[in-house]
């Protein structure tokens, strides 16, 4: 299960994920993000509460990136919990976007 929440901090969007980011929730992840960085100059993702994150989550992510990116919008995966940090640092996601240990707002 994945629970997804869109707050504003400041001139930040901010998208927190809680639970799973796997390939049952992945769409739901793409979807939040995709639309947070099309309506937004300064997106950060919040994974602090984000248990596990899959190779579906990983690619939710890339899109969501790839959407700021076209939008020129700034994007940054915040706060990431330790299982999801790993992931993240294994798969080289640091080298594509901007990853911190803490939100940006």
């Amino acid at each position: 299960m994945l629970e997804i929440t869109t707050s504003a901090k400041e001139d930040w969007c901010v998208v927190a994920a809680r639970g799973r980011a796997d390939a049952l929730t992945a769409d739901n992840l793409e979807s939040a993000l995709v639309a947070a960085a099309e309506a937004n100059a300064k997106v950060a993702v919040d994974f602090s509460l984000l248990d596990y994150i899959s190779s579906a989550g990983l690619r939710a992510v890339l899109q969501g990136a790839r959407a700021a990116q076209l939008n020129n919008t700034t994007f940054a995966v915040c706060a990431s919990s330790p299982p999801v940090k790993k992931v993240m640092e294994m798969s080289g996601m640091q080298n594509i976007f901007r990853m911190q240990e803490e939100l940006p707002c």
